[in-house]
């Protein structure tokens, strides 16, 4: 993946109104949109005065470092495979005169663009998209013909004038504007009104190429620097110092927003969005590391390159001189001035590596500015900070898995860098539970759940960087790092698997795993601070990861989707990554990102349109069931019940399938007058039960007969035909990109759909959705993604409506089994229930099992205990919310399964628990340990407590935690918590005895009610009633002998004193 592909400032924005700091939204910088230079008239150049004295060493790599480098490329063939691939990278530059790679570099008055046209080609339209180069950018451009495009699938090439001459003139000689597409670098605009930027797309690309071959000016610098360092020849420093100087001479006058294509659309929409070369997300990850650290690769030849010197006109100080003060110091200038601004630690890493490399300049300010920063926006703010107030206590930052990986590679290289200035950044104790994230977020040993923008439908593996994971080794000397570098197979020989490895030794020799797993077996775990759930069966073979956190930044409209893991797939799979991430692109918004592209509830054919997180019922694990559930009315305005419950049922192993299980899935949702609860398995082969009756395809798509394909019929002025705006408010169904509608006719049964998956047919998928009065089941294709992944998905939809004024309630229900080859389930129905009207009861009949299982009663019932009598089966009672036994042909028990009640009966046989509960009364941040008194007499069993999850609550909140350990003091249950306490640090702005305001972005500020503030020194202040525009307001004044003064730093904690604890139930038995 391109780690930072987000391209649309208010793409990120969205969650802003989220949170509760009253400052400038940081993806809209200060002042007023800065309109586009003039066409046709040149920038005059900008030359800067050394603010600082001249760089006199090499700061980035020391001379034992390059040694190590040069001695590792001899004796490791990984090694030397890295450094084979810089080199051949490098000759194609060798090849040039000083004066073409002079000339290679643009002035700044030559336009960039990212996107060339969403539309993709003249003559090709989008297909070009879904070209074999498997890339966003597939557009062909060649350093030697640097204004033009070329298509990939019929080879015609773009514009059709001569733009260099044009630029070459000083854009006085228009006379070379000729032909039929002609493009002055402000695009082409076709007959239908589309603008092609031919010229900006090709000069964006010559600059920074994207995912391609990596022939642009940028990667030549770095590429060119990396080959001197490793071998000595001074060729390949003479070839990047030429490129260099050129561009400090033009780097000055650089102004995305005033030069780009994305500056002037976004400047279009009252927004501005700036950089420099490109755009300031890129900027930072890519740009100044780039540059930076090319010019101190190759620092110390300038001065006895004579023939650069001749060549320039310029002595060898003169050159550095130029180059530090118009590149290094504008680029630390263009760091304060918002220039340089990407993704959280981006830019903060930029500023560390200027600082290293610039080693003269102003370097106490720029490590204050990285590290202890408590103000300003909240991509500004430091180190210090952040890892508490936009990193969640599990270690997940708040965006999607994808990007928060780019957290730990940043931080990881940051730590490097910080080192180098003289600070130890291990010494925060929130950085290594950042790395454990990654290795958490895995599922089945070889997946990460494709959530929000990450990845694709095949979830392969976030964070598999062995260089991320070799720093974080060394760092903290975690076993748990080690093994995983072993399961990707980056130790001993193959621990050089990037150019930044090779400068250390290599790892230990550890043997990669022989069963493909990335990571061991792990137990079913919370993310509870990010908001994720994974059960999964004990061997870790089957996993089913439920997300129910907080939308914030690179997210999808998809609380309580879920992803179900089997036979090495994903057999629900999330669709991954979008298109792009351009707010001018329909599709993202109007399918990608919407609600019924989900596994979960759409409610009156609306995307999900409110933020808050859900909250974790319970969390149950057993040695062969498990169950969680969920709360999230809030996802909703219209819904007061908006619940999901999953249960995972494991069979004894059998001999063709050792590995065998399902899944049972409720959805309770009360509001609103529509509900379309959508499922659906992977691409491949796909059929229904042959009792099943269909329809026949309907013409249109699932938004009507009459609503073509991707057509927006749900937002007037965004489907208005001639709308060039961004689509990022659209809020509808996103129905019109579901087609070839059919519906199971009236009065046919539905068994199952049966999904065979196309990657890996022993990986097959049934999904039986159960009736219900009033339910219409919908069947439907759809593209995994409007343009890029065209792959078809069959959706189930089953929905239900009721009269516009009168708040439906439904329950839906339904059974998914995973299977190899042959399915091991014989039918799924529906059992009477008295209790609650949401209560439900499933009877399951499968295959006899190893212990003469031939049945399954699955109970769920959130309100109240319930009764279930069904013909041949005994009574059941329970006031568990889920229950599960299974019996043999007998109809005798064999195992018994509930969670959060206090009895099961079945017959004769009569079971009872009780949950732990008590209160707290101690909390420990140094130790990350709590005080419980709990209530029963007798103490619990302490070996059963690790890894449970439990529940926190107080007037304002209730929240979950996990325990890793536990110990008995008196009557007081001492738990250490997995997830850290420390949920957030403020600075102090003002203080009255029950109010405190702040500065600091406090990003999470949604998790804040309901937490207790404390002193630095974890004094108790009182609890957090609200977190809104930088206030923080408690429920009491706090004690008068603890003082808050402005500028002091105050904590907020996860728990608080007197809060209630609850470990809910969960009872298993297992016939002798």
């Amino acid at each position: 993946m391109s780690p930072l592909r987000c391209l649309s400032a208010a793409a990120l924005a969205l969650a802003v109104v989220t949170v509760g700091f009253a400052v400038r939204d940081p993806w809209f910088p200060d002042g007023p949109v800065q309109p586009p230079i003039p066409r046709g008239v040149p920038l005059p150049p900008i030359t800067r005065t050394l603010q600082f004295p001249l760089k006199t060493a090499r700061t980035l790599h020391s001379d034992a470092e390059i040694a190590q480098a040069r001695a590792n490329v001899k004796a490791f063939p990984s090694a030397r495979a890295i450094a084979d691939k810089i080199l051949a990278d490098a000759a194609y530059w060798t090849t040039w005169t000083d004066d073409a790679l002079r000339d290679l570099v643009t002035t700044a008055d030559v336009t960039r663009a990212v996107d060339l046209c969403p539309d993709g080609c003249p003559v090709h339209g989008r297909k070009i998209f879904e070209t074999s180069t498997g890339t966003s950018y597939p557009w062909i451009v060649d350093p030697h013909h640097p204004f033009k495009v070329k298509c990939p699938i019929g080879g015609e090439t773009y514009p059709d004038n001569d733009y260099g001459a044009y630029y070459h003139s000083g854009f006085k000689d228009r006379s070379s504007l000729t032909g039929k597409i002609v493009d002055d670098g402000w695009g082409w605009v076709a007959p239908d009104g589309k603008r092609y930027w031919f010229v900006a797309h090709a000069n964006h690309m010559l600059w920074q190429r994207l995912e391609l071959d990596g022939r642009s000016i940028n990667s030549a610098i770095l590429t060119l620097s990396r080959a001197y360092l490793l071998t000595g020849d001074r060729a390949y420093a003479h070839r990047a110092a030429v490129l260099l100087q050129r561009v400090a001479e033009v780097y000055p006058a650089m102004n995305y927003e005033q030069q780009s294509r994305e500056g002037q659309l976004m400047g279009e929409q009252g927004t501005r969005y700036t950089g420099k070369i490109v755009n300031a997300i890129w900027e930072a990850y890519q740009v100044v590391p780039e540059l930076a650290e090319g010019y101190d690769n190759i620092w110390e030849t300038i001065d006895r390159d004579t023939a650069l010197q001749k060549f320039s006109g310029r002595t060898g100080p003169q050159i550095r001189a130029s180059i530090e003060a118009n590149y290094l110091e504008d680029a630390i200038d263009a760091y304060f001035a918002d220039q340089i601004r990407g993704n959280y630690g981006t830019h903060q890493r930029a500023l560390l590596l200027l600082a290293v490399v610039r080693q003269h300049g102003d370097n106490r300010r720029y490590v204050d500015e990285v590290l202890h920063r408590a103000d300003g926006h909240f991509l500004r703010v430091g180190f210090d900070y952040a890892l508490y107030d936009l990193v969640f206590r599990d270690g997940a930052a708040h965006e999607s898995p994808d990007y928060n990986f780019v957290w730990p590679r940043i931080f990881a290289a940051s730590a490097e860098l910080l080192k180098k200035l003289g600070y130890d950044m291990s010494v925060l104790p929130r950085l290594h539970r950042m790395f454990d994230e990654p290795l958490d977020f895995i599922t089945t040993g070889t997946h990460s759940p494709a959530l929000g923008d990450s990845k694709t439908i095949d979830a392969p593996l976030i964070g598999d960087d062995a260089l991320v994971y070799q720093r974080a080794w060394r760092l903290y000397g975690d076993s748990r790092y080690a093994a995983f570098l072993a399961g990707i197979g980056a130790t001993g020989d193959h621990s050089f698997t990037s150019y930044d490895a090779l400068f250390s030794p290599a790892l230990p020799v550890a043997a990669t795993p022989t069963d493909g797993r990335a990571v061991p077996p792990q137990p079913s775990h919370v993310l509870t601070g990010y908001g994720y759930a994974l059960l999964n069966n004990p061997a870790d073979t089957r996993s089913l990861g439920l997300y129910y956190g907080e939308h914030l930044n690179h997210f999808h409209y998809d609380r309580l989707h879920f992803d179900l893991f089997a036979y090495g797939r994903p057999l629900t799979p999330d669709l991954g990554y979008p298109d792009a991430a351009n707010e001018f692109n329909p599709g993202i918004f109007t399918w990608s990102k919407t609600t019924i592209s989900h596994n979960t509830v759409t409610v009156d054919a609306r995307r999900q349109n409110a933020n808050p997180a859900g909250t974790l019922r319970f969390f149950a694990d057993g040695p062969h069931t498990r169950a969680l559930s969920v709360d999230a009315p809030g996802t909703y305005p219209a819904t007061t019940t908006y619940r999901r419950t999953l249960v995972m049922v494991d069979l004894p192993a059998a001999a063709h399938s050792p590995d065998r299980g399902y899944v049972v899935d409720f959805f309770d949702v009360a509001g609103g007058h529509q509900h379309d609860y959508s499922l659906h398995g992977p691409p491949g082969e796909f059929s229904v039960s042959a009792e099943t009756n269909l329809t026949p395809p309907a013409p249109g798509t699932l938004a009507g007969e009459n609503v073509a394909l991707g057509e927006i019929y749900d937002d007037p002025v965004l489907g208005a035909k001639d709308y060039k705006g961004s689509y990022l408010r659209y809020a509808g169904s996103g129905f019109q990109h579901l087609f070839n509608v059919q519906h199971v006719q009236s009065g046919s049964d539905f068994t199952y759909a049966q999904y065979i998956d196309a990657k890996n047919p022993q990986a097959r998928l049934r999904i039986r959705i159960l009736p219900q009065p009033g339910q219409d089941i919908i069947l439907a294709d759809a593209h995994v993604s409007p343009i890029k992944h065209p792959a078809l998905l069959k959706y189930l939809i089953a929905r239900r409506t009721g009269p516009a004024g009168a708040p439906l309630a439904s329950t839906f229900v339904s059974v998914l089994e995973p299977f190899p080859d042959q399915p091991f389930l014989v039918s799924a129905t529906p059992a009477p229930v008295a209790g609650p009207a949401e209560a439900r009861a499933v009877i399951v009949r499968r295959a006899p099992d190893a212990q003469g299982g031939v049945r399954d009663l699955i109970v769920h019932s959130a309100h109240g205990p319930v009764r279930v009598d069904s013909a041949g089966l005994p009574p059941l009672e329970t006031d568990a919310e889920v229950a599960v036994v299974t019996l043999d042909a007998a109809q005798h028990p064999v195992r018994v399964f509930f969670a959060q009640g206090t009895y099961f009966r079945l017959g004769a046989l009569q079971f009872s628990a009780a949950p732990l509960e008590g209160q707290i009364v101690s909390v420990n941040p140094a130790t990350n340990t709590i005080g419980v008194r709990i209530n029963s007499v007798a103490p619990p069993d302490l070996a059963t407590l690790t890894g449970r999850v439990f529940a926190v609550k107080n007037a304002q909140h209730t929240d979950a935690f996990t325990i890793a350990s536990a110990r008995i003091d008196g009557r007081t249950l001492v738990l250490a918590i997995k997830e850290d306490l420390r949920v957030g640090l403020a600075r102090v702005a003002t203080a009255t005895p029950d109010q405190l305001t702040t500065n600091t972005p406090l990003y999470l500020a949604a998790v804040y009610p309901g937490t207790m503030l404390t002193t630095r020194a974890f004094q108790p202040l009182g609890t957090v009633t609200r977190c809104q525009d930088g206030v923080l307001q408690l429920a009491a004044p706090r004690p008068a002998h603890l003082p808050v003064n402005p500028g002091d730093d105050v904590w907020l904690l996860g728990v608080a004193l007197g809060d209630r604890v609850t470990l809910p139930t969960v009872f298993n038995w297992q016939q002798p």
